[in-house]
């Protein structure tokens, strides 16, 4: 091993809302709507013994000062409650949330205010009291935000909409209501109760079909259990043939890629792509149906009458759960207007959009870009009933599909087998209950409108997205804006730096020295502060260790790690050779500099079998003071560790500038040196 071990550490950092950020921090930088990114450069320099790894991450933080930890320890013991009309001491309506500082949310409302709390939604109204003036659409909404969900919340503060939206409590009085005074059936029957329950199950497709901007002449809802259950059923029915294809973007979910196996099993092959890949493959006339190529150009004339006529699937996530980089939805409208071109070389392709993420904060109409198949799960959306979802598919492509297995609900007519004339099934017409095999949910569809309401209440899709987008831009740009007493970042954020990307704030926590702290410390210790977040590859392996630099060898490796537990668990870090940072892409190698430590790293053999990475400063230039660079080579190749997950934050439809302060400040007490 090196004797003399280099930590490079350079976060690529967003600079601006420090008026959000607590006053200590960088006092008078205004906030910027268009957030200015900012990288910086640190380098450490240790010198541990002849056979000890590089470490370049720290598994727990650096403890605060005294003061600090007293301060954290009366919060975590007695976190706020909510705010009530006989407590709140705001000047604002008696019914907001919890008192906070002025000049902040001043300086928030500046630059977000027009977004942010709905305006056209919540205007002004006459306070409960005669002798008090009117109140804001901002303090109405944050004293709706505080009555709806205050009594479960307890002074939480709630940032996992992500993987759950919040429901209201108008929205369960309603759902309880609704099956106090109604008698719902099973709706495989004519009588009343039957009957009511199958005019609740089409009215709610019907209204499925319209918040998706969908056409009930062109699209189907199959409801299903879930998101996972709908890409399930597409897995499970699509035709997949040996001359096949299933190919994915990279930043799917867990329940995308486990598509792949079920599409190999078929004899179908199936690979990852990149948006590079993506955008070249479509943008390309003269594309063949096979990508990458095999080698040599492909005679399409020349193809066998099977090849000719199997199907392949592309599936993509319109936004996706680890940092919310969101992809375009013309890639699938692409696709599907191929088919009216003669011998169009996508015209073979099917394309699947992923839309439980999308569908919860921003629009989504499927007739101005049309997919093929697009999945829900509603309490993404609202919160409540769980255990339903939807698939929702073109008429003309779910004929395609083959149906196996099948279940009472999804046949007109069945024989026992009693001999081989009777050994039938007589699937039922319709697109949908072909598919709904047994009885489908209907007290939890029956309770989807209850939901839509809710979200109708605040405006809808368009205006959420306004809504969630400042509240996640203040959040992101405040956490990028702190900086410990050394002037280092405190945390790392990964994501998409410009407009594309959804209301989730992802991060890793930054010692002092500029080494990662464990994102399971960080998520045990918010919890302990009332703060819900996630931490972990978010169920997105591909789009967390490309973020994170994780090789993929180290990945191969972790698998038959012992500690693994998944689901943000552990292990906190995976240890990999330096040398398998450079066999990752080129494309990627900026994921490696933010963990690294350069802003731009540069990998390049020389002699031979060595490998040197060179660390460049901020202005370009060799930095040998800050940033020399080091030599791998032979048995001399160092262990380093790198993160296996992070933290991630997301904000939704009912998410609240204090929710910001509350993660942002937590931060700054905890980690902050």
């Amino acid at each position: 091993m090196p004797t003399r071990a280099t930590r490079v550490v350079v976060v690529v950092v967003l600079a601006a809302a420090a008026v959000l950020s607590p006053p200590v921090v960088a006092e008078g930088v205004p906030l910027q709507r268009a957030v200015e990114v900012a990288e910086d450069a640190t380098t450490l320099h240790d010198h541990p013994a002849d056979d000890a790894p590089i470490v370049l991450t720290r598994r727990t933080p650096k403890p605060p000062p005294p003061e600090q930890q007293q301060q954290q320890a009366a919060s975590s013991s007695a976190p706020p409650e909510p705010a009530s009309p006989s407590s709140s001491s705001s000047e604002d309506d008696d019914d907001a949330p919890r008192d906070l500082s002025r000049s902040r949310r001043d300086a928030f409302l500046a630059t977000y205010g027009g977004d942010y709390a709905y305006p056209e939604s919540f205007c002004a109204e006459t306070s409960k009291n005669a002798s008090e003036e009117k109140t804001t659409s901002t303090t109405s909404f944050e004293a709706f935000v505080n009555r709806e969900l205050g009594p479960r919340l307890r002074g939480d503060a709630y940032l996992d909409w992500a993987a759950s939206a919040l429901y209201t409590d108008g929205q369960i009085d309603a759902i309880a209501s609704d099956l106090k005074t109604t008698l719902y059936g099973n709706p495989h029957s004519l009588s009343s109760s039957a009957t009511r329950s199958s005019e609740a199950v089409e009215a709610a497709r019907a209204e499925i079909l319209a918040f998706l901007g969908a056409s009930d002449d062109e699209y189907e809802v199959i409801f299903t259990r879930s998101c996972t259950d709908s890409l399930r059923l597409v897995a499970d029915t699509f035709p997949w043939a040996p001359t096949g294809e299933f190919r994915y973007l990279v930043q799917n979910h867990n329940s995308v890629l486990g598509i792949r196996d079920v599409a190999r099993s078929r004899g179908a092959a199936a690979r990852a792509v990149d948006v590079e890949d993506v955008e070249r493959w479509l943008s390309d006339e003269k594309t063949t149906r096979r990508f990458p190529p095999t080698g040599g150009e492909e005679d399409e004339d020349a193809a066998s009458e099977e090849e000719a006529s199997a199907l392949h699937l592309f599936a993509y996530p319109g936004e996706e759960n680890f940092a919310g980089a969101m992809f375009p939805l013309r890639w699938a409208a692409r696709i599907v207007a191929s088919r009216s071109k003669p011998r169009h070389p996508l015209a073979s392709w099917r394309v699947l959009v992923d839309a439980a993420k999308l569908a919860a904060s921003h629009p989504v109409n499927l007739t101005e870009t049309p997919a093929d198949f697009l999945t829900l799960s509603f309490y993404k959306l609202f919160g409540a009933p769980t255990g339903v979802g939807a698939l929702i598919v073109r008429k003309a492509t779910a004929d395609e599909l083959t149906k196996c297995y099948w279940g009472g609900g999804a046949v007109a007519l069945a024989g026992a087998g009693r001999d081989e004339t009777d050994d039938l099934r007589v699937l039922k017409a319709r697109v949908c209950e072909r598919f709904e095999d047994g009885t489908v949910s209907f007290l939890g569809i029956a309770a989807l409108r209850h939901g839509f309401a809710a979200l109708r209440r605040v405006g809808g899709p368009a205006a959420i997205e306004r809504h969630a987008d400042a509240v996640a831009d203040a959040l992101r740009s405040a956490l990028g804006a702190l900086r410990h007493a050394n002037g280092r970042p405190v945390v790392a954020l990964y994501g998409p730096r410009d407009s594309r990307r959804g209301p989730v704030v992802n991060f890793n926590v930054l010692g002092a020295d500029g080494a990662s702290v464990s994102h399971i410390d960080v998520m045990d210790a918010a919890s302990k502060a009332g703060i819900h977040v996630r931490a972990g590859a978010e169920c997105n392996p591909g789009a967390a260790y490309d973020a994170l630099g994780v090789p993929p060898t180290a990945v191969s490796r972790l698998a038959h790690d012992d500690d693994l537990l998944g689901c943000g668990m552990g292990p906190a870090f995976v240890t990999c050779k330096a040398s398998d940072l450079q066999s990752s892409p080129q494309h990627r190698l900026a994921a490696h500099a933010a963990n690294f430590g350069v802003s731009e790293v540069a990998f390049s053999s020389d002699r031979g079998t060595s490998v040197f990475c060179d660390a460049v400063a901020t202005d370009g230039a060799l930095d040998t003071d800050a940033a020399a660079s080091f030599l791998f080579a032979g048995d001399k190749d160092p262990e380093v560790q790198v993160p296996l997950g992070s933290v991630r934050a997301s904000v939704g439809y009912l998410s609240t500038f204090d929710d910001v302060l509350r993660l942002v400040d937590f931060v700054d007490a905890t980690y902050r040196v």
